[in-house]
């Protein structure tokens, strides 16, 4: 996440969007976070969404798949009871290559 900054829009009872900008302001994320209860379980999922809102390319090192990952690793989150990533290339364009350095 270093140097880059994230501002929370709104928190709501089922949803968590922010926007994620770069140190230069020349790159400018969406991100959403959608909470469902888990019937089984009793738990929660969670389902992330970063969305470009300029030019990328398939080169950038999987930045919207690293702006879910850092937010979560860096508060912890991916080593608490319970935590399952579940994504793949299909899902995440990019994941396959993403250079994550939080």
């Amino acid at each position: 996440m270093c140097g880059f900054v994230f501002q929370l829009v709104a928190a709501l009872p089922l949803s968590i969007l922010a926007n994620h900008t770069s140190p230069d302001g020349l790159q400018t994320e969406t991100i959403t976070f959608t909470f469902s209860p888990t019937i089984l379980t009793g738990g929660c999922r969670v389902s992330g969404l970063s969305s470009s809102l300029g030019f990328t390319t398939l080169l950038d090192g999987g930045l919207n798949y690293c702006n879910l990952f850092n937010l979560l690793s860096g508060d912890g989150l991916t080593s608490a009871p319970g935590y399952m990533e579940l994504t793949n290339e299909w899902a995440c364009l990019g994941y396959g290559l993403a250079t994550c350095k939080a």
